[in-house]
């Protein structure tokens, strides 16, 4: 009797992978050698880089830890800095040329002398703000500003202090500027044509006293000089020898009163030893000591 195979009853046949040759495999097998080798020196050569860069670190330490141990490291520092600047002087950044504005002549030759500026140095060596201070230390300058103009040029603007009046104070005479800074001593046998004031604190007064007069010409002609007293008020020394003895405050209030009663009736022509303006609105008028003692009065108001 024959069998009857039912339908799908047959076993699924596996089919089997053929092995691949070694003409197939070798070009893989060399391809994945090469990229280790590859990693391998990539490996190799990190580690190298960083075993260097501590080697080169630890001499570093080790050279600079033995200079500054004997006291070495400043003058590696300073020979170092000295050479890198030669080598900029010697580039073309020389200083040639330093240029003074704000001031002229004597002055502004002054001024480069004082600068300590030298030709043919390094214009990076330059501190502007150490030139700065150098200037601003002459008595003839109130601001200065430096700058460099590369590749070498030092430009220097200054500001210069104005002669304002004349200080005297302690038997010397010195020329002031508006603040009352010193600017140079004065010629007592020939003085510059210049407001006169007097005493301890006069100087940095000097400007009240001095913009007041500005104001009255008529008065101000007839002052030789405006003493501090006290360092606190002034008294106009005038040319008679008389004195006007000013308030502590509104002075120019004050030179207009007596301003007012010179035009309407000539008070500074009378011979008297002082005009007194303390008082509120009042003059009074102190004839000179011999004249009153003849006309039998001390004081009398104007």
């Amino acid at each position: 009797m024959s069998k009857v195979r039912r339908a799908g009853s047959r076993k699924a046949v596996r089919r089997k992978t053929k092995p691949q040759s070694a003409a197939v495999s070798a070009p893989r097998r060399l391809r994945n050698w090469a990229e280790a080798q590859v990693r391998g020196v990539r490996y190799r050569m990190a580690n190298a880089a960083r075993f260097g860069g501590l080697v080169v670190a630890g001499l570093s330490a080790v050279t600079v830890g033995g200079l500054a141990l004997f006291g070495q490291l400043d003058d590696v520092a300073i020979w170092a800095g000295g050479h890198v600047e030669r080598q900029l002087a010697e580039s073309g950044f020389a200083v040639r040329a330093v240029d003074v504005t704000g001031a002229r002549g004597e002055m502004a030759h002054a001024i480069v002398v004082a600068s300590l500026i030298t030709d043919g140095e390094s214009i990076f060596s330059i501190d502007p703000e150490v030139v700065r201070g150098r200037i601003e230390a002459m008595p003839m300058v109130r601001r200065a500003r430096v700058a460099r103009l590369l590749p070498d040029r030092i430009a220097i603007v200054v500001e210069t202090r104005e002669a304002f009046a004349l200080w005297q104070v302690e038997g010397g005479l010195h020329v002031i500027d508006r603040d009352g800074v010193v600017i140079a001593d004065a010629d007592v046998m020939n003085p510059p044509e210049l407001p006169l004031v007097v005493a301890d604190g006069a100087n940095e007064a000097a400007s009240e006293i001095v913009d007041a007069l500005g104001h009255f010409p008529d008065v101000a002609g007839r002052v030789v000089g405006a003493v501090r007293v006290g360092e606190r008020r002034w008294n106009l020394r005038l040319e008679s020898g008389a004195d006007v003895k000013l308030p502590e405050s509104d002075v120019m209030a004050s030179i207009a009163i007596l301003a007012r009663l010179q035009a309407e009736r000539g008070v500074l022509r009378l011979a008297a030893e002082s005009f007194d303006l303390r008082g509120e609105g009042d003059l009074i008028v102190r004839a000179l000591p011999d004249r009153a003692v003849a006309a039998g009065m001390r004081e009398r108001e104007a």
